[in-house]
């Protein structure tokens, strides 16, 4: 008994060690899968440091997919070498899903780094294994096209189609709905792909893949809002994405051109990936585009160091030997290319882009026919050679090729929307004229009145510049002038919201027509007529600072008020030291603000200006042949000038100097490196003594919107300098929006007192006058301001308006005739001056004042009726008659156009012509059978 006891002893002893021992391997399998499942929330959420520790704490059963996880975490941070040593490990385990997995995860790294034959052969041998596998089938789908090999790629595709129709593919599964989008889109299946991405992201939020794929297919198709909104999604879950941070760093140069906003993408996604190809690829793009040839090389050699054979890459770097003219390296890089995959026609999509930016629009169309040639289904391609032979005038040649495009792509919005132009509103509402030089299309509607001005305007225009440069450009030239704004932006990019006035391609000119409203077309079209010879007489190869900067001097030259009022932004750029060399130019035109790209305009102006002052006219015809023969900016600056590009920076800036003296002595706030609040807090910390230190964290804040942090960092400055200009200014700014008029006076005027005066506070100090009734100090604050700034608008229209509510109109109209020379494209003020001068008999100056309101809208009805009159007693009757003859021509008909009739009855008495006068006073009375004045007229002849 006793023995027998023993062993049930022993053998409860044994149970019991067996059911710890259980116990704890479920513990363990518990923690492991817990250790797996954080891993992979971590990956999901990219904290990719918790993912890696996550998986590398991972034991048990479990490990081997927590290893799996691991790769993946080094593939995401760039570790590719760690990666594949991972992944192939795993390719040979006696876990055949997990091996599978291995392999797909293999095969993708291998195409990140060049080897897609390996990537291909490993997926073919894994098939053997696993034939259903949709996962492998996939990626040997990828593999198969990135080597060139389109049979067999759709062979793979189509199996995908041919599962779905025969419903063995799980609906529910957002991997296998990717998949069969995935299909979808390289079979050109583009509305079935869109509705199986959406599907896929549905079924599983956290399926980044998915929704990142999805949003490089609406790029694909110029729907920027649609992926944009893919992409937030991912970055919302985990905003270290590196591929959706690329491909945002992508849809902002493509969308909006906001550069700034796109190399911030860019770093944040190198910063968590710094051998990241498709980001890399992004700097690259924008390196070239600011034609800094060497950087550019050395990014996309970066990029290449990780992926020999990236075929962007490749295309990348010959874009850059393209543009400096290097054929047979341009060659060499398209040959290894097409060697490789000869179906690659996306090699040539790159340099496209770099051909359409820099003006080359003839070698942009010819790139796109090489991508046609060895791609047949190449139909962006397609869309993108249909414009650009409507950018050079051939019609029929692009709409053809835009129909092309559309049979085989009914979702490319550019195609969609300039075949919808092209076959339905233009033949429908806009008609081609012919004069002897240009063909000319107007609106229906507009064509009788604006024909009469445009086509006289720029025949001028043409023959003073082939004068002056010694150059008739191709023919021929054609101007489009487009009645909806929408319309305009269509036919000039594809696409609607276009913020440019108008565009020149070389021998078209697209532009909006003066009835859009506030522009000046004569200003417009002279501008960019002055591009068709800059671009033309360079062959094309003329930089952005150059041609837009000429044609700015052009418009000067051709009428003073139309130059551009911006000297207060040089001086901004002077006294911040940011005004770049002559060298730096092109880049200021890729700045995200348009207040940023009106300064490129108005430096690139006064820079040419200076030029022809200094050298000649002729120089500058001598720098477009250079630019002609390849030469960059550097080379074309000394060869015209005959000194090194630091010499003329230094004398360019000594002229600036003279130009900008009103400026001088004026308070300035910094608008450099202030964007970085948290950066400033900590500069200010630690420099607790110094006034200059808060008071760039005050403005900071105060730029940020930040008002109570901006006054205590404020009040922290003037708590050490009581004189200190920043702090006072934005003490005085706050008390302003505190509505505290009495403070941000007192304010404002002990920052005059510190030498601080300036535009800004005298505008401030007028206003707070003008609220306290006290008229006298804000005249004399406005008179001041004017001083301090003569470019500025503001004092002008405030005192007119104060003026003319005070009953003195002189002194009114004295002020608007400033204002009006500054701001060119404001109709309303030139009409109050015209009718004002009318009252008075003045004229002269009825001429010249509605003479310029025509420059903006040569079709206002009483404009014409005032200029005819004017005319007509100035004893300009030809021009009175034309005059009269517009009005008549203007849709909808002027209110009563018997005064028009009788307008030109008396032009036509006056030119002798009575008989005609007779006809013009019977249409009269016709009209109006007791006008007094018609029947006075008649009477007499």
């Amino acid at each position: 008994m006793i023995m027998e006891s023993s062993k049930r002893a022993g053998s409860s002893k044994r149970i019991a060690s067996l059911v710890v021992a259980a116990a704890a391997f479920v513990a363990a399998e518990s923690g492991a899968r817990a250790d797996l499942a954080k891993g992979q929330d971590a990956l999901t959420h990219g904290d990719y440091k918790l993912a890696e520790r996550s998986f590398e704490e991972t034991t048990g059963a479990e490990a081997g997919r927590a290893r799996l996880g691991l790769a993946r975490v080094k593939q995401a941070l760039g570790d590719y070498k760690s990666a594949e040593q991972i992944a192939r490990a795993l390719t040979s385990g006696k876990d055949l899903d997990l091996a599978l997995d291995a392999s797909v995860l293999l095969a993708e790294i291998e195409r990140q780094t060049g080897r897609y034959a390996q990537a291909r052969d490993l997926l073919l041998q894994g098939l053997k294994v696993n034939p259903k596998s949709h996962a492998l089938r996939h990626a040997l789908g990828l593999s198969y096209e990135a080597l060139g090999q389109v049979s067999e790629a759709e062979a793979q595709w189509n199996l995908f189609f041919d599962e779905f129709a025969a419903q063995t593919i799980d609906l529910n599964n957002a991997e296998e709905m990717f998949y069969v989008a995935e299909a979808a889109r390289h079979l050109y299946s583009f509305e079935d792909a869109n509705e199986s991405y959406q599907e896929a992201v549905e079924i599983d939020k956290n399926f980044h893949v998915a929704n990142i794929t999805w949003a490089e297919l609406f790029m694909e198709k110029y729907a920027p809002g649609e992926a944009e909104q893919s992409l937030s999604e991912v970055l919302k879950i985990n905003p270290r994405h590196p591929d959706a941070l690329a491909d945002m760093a992508a849809l902002r140069v493509g969308e909006s051109y906001d550069i700034e906003a796109s190399l911030g993408f860019v770093d944040k996604a190198l910063k968590v990936n710094p051998k990241h190809v498709p980001a890399l690829l992004v700097r690259a793009s924008i390196e070239i585009d600011r034609n800094e040839w060497d950087k550019a090389k050395d990014t996309a050699r970066e990029a290449l160091k990780v992926n020999p054979e990236s075929y962007e890459a490749r295309a990348t770097l010959a874009t850059i030997f393209w543009l400096l003219d290097d054929m047979k390296a341009y060659e060499a890089e398209r040959d290894r290319v097409l060697k490789l995959n000869p179906h690659y026609s996306r090699f040539f999509h790159v340099v496209m882009r770099s051909a359409e930016r820099e003006h080359r629009y003839h070698a942009g169309v010819e790139l796109g026919e090489e991508a046609v040639r060895i791609n047949d289904r190449d139909y962006e391609a397609m869309q993108l050679i249909g414009s650009g032979y409507l950018r050079l005038g051939q019609e029929k040649l692009g709409i053809d090729w835009l129909r092309k495009a559309y049979r085989g792509d009914q979702f490319n919005q550019r195609t969609l929307n300039t075949l919808d132009l092209f076959e339905k509103i233009i033949p429908r509402d806009y008609e081609l004229t012919k004069s002897k030089t240009f063909n000319i299309r107007y609106h229906k509607d507009e064509r009788p009145v604006y024909e009469r001005y445009i086509t006289p305007v720029m025949e001028q225009a043409y023959a003073d510049m082939v004068k002056r440069y010694g150059f008739t450009p191709s023919s021929p030239l054609t101007i489009e002038l487009y009645q909806n704004a929408d319309h305009y932006s269509v036919r000039t990019i594809g696409l609607p919201n276009l913020g440019a006035l108008g565009v020149c391609f070389g021998q078209v000119v697209t532009a909006m027509s003066p009835s859009v409203g506030n522009l000046n077309w004569g200003m417009v079209l002279w501008h960019e007529l002055s591009h068709v010879f800059a671009i033309q007489l360079s062959d094309y190869r003329v930089p952005r600072w150059f041609t837009e900067g000429l044609s700015e001097y052009e418009t000067i030259r051709a009428r003073p008020e139309w130059r551009r009022e911006n000297d207060s932004d040089l001086w901004a750029a002077v006294a911040d030291n940011t005004l770049p060399s002559v060298t730096e130019l092109n880049y200021a035109f890729m700045k995200p603000s348009m207040q940023a790209v009106v300064v490129a305009y108005h430096l690139s102006s006064v820079t040419i200006e200076y030029i022809v002052a200094e050298y000649g006219f002729p120089k500058i015809v001598e720098a477009l042949k250079l630019f002609a023969k390849g030469k960059e900016t550097k080379e074309v600056i000394e060869a015209i000038t005959g000194k090194s590009v630091a010499t003329f920076d230094k004398e360019f800036r000594a002229h600036l100097m003279r130009r900008l003296a009103p400026y001088q002595g004026s308070f300035h706030l910094p608008g450099e490196g202030l964007d970085d609040v948290k950066a400033l807090a900590k500069i200010a910390k630690a420099n607790a003594g110094s006034a200059e230190a808060q008071a760039r964290l005050a403005l900071g804040q105060f730029y940020a919107g930040e008002a109570e942090a901006a006054a205590e960092a404020a009040d922290a400055a003037l708590k050490i300098d009581p004189g200190n200009g920043i702090a006072l200014f934005i003490s005085a700014e706050l008390a302003m929006q505190a509505r505290d008029a009495k403070k941000a006076k007192s304010l404002y005027e002990e920052l005059i007192r510190q030498g601080g005066d300036s535009f800004d506070v005298r505008s401030r100090l007028a206003m707070i006058a003008a609220n306290d009734k006290d008229e006298k100090a804000m005249i004399a604050h406005l008179q001041t301001a004017k001083a301090l700034d003569p470019e500025r608008s503001y004092p002008y229209q405030t005192l007119a308006d104060y003026y003319e509510s005070h009953g003195k109109t002189d002194l009114a109209l004295q002020e608007l005739e400033t204002y009006v020379m500054i701001e060119q494209m404001d109709l309303a003020p030139i009409t109050k001056l015209v009718e004002a001068y009318s009252k008075k008999s003045l004229w002269h100056k009825v001429v010249h004042y509605a003479e310029l309101g025509l420059f903006i809208d040569p079709g206002n009805g009483p404009l014409q009726l005032a200029l005819a009159q004017a005319y007509l007693k100035t004893g300009k009757n030809k021009e009175a008659l034309f005059a009269y003859d517009t009005a008549l021509l203007i849709r909808p008909q002027l209110r009563r156009p018997a005064q028009a009739h009788l307008g030109r009855a008396q032009a036509l008495l006056a030119m002798g012509d009575k008989k005609q006068a007779k006809r013009a006073v019977m249409d009269a009375l016709d009209l109006e059978p007791d006008n007094a004045d018609a029947l006075k007229l008649d009477a007499g002849l």
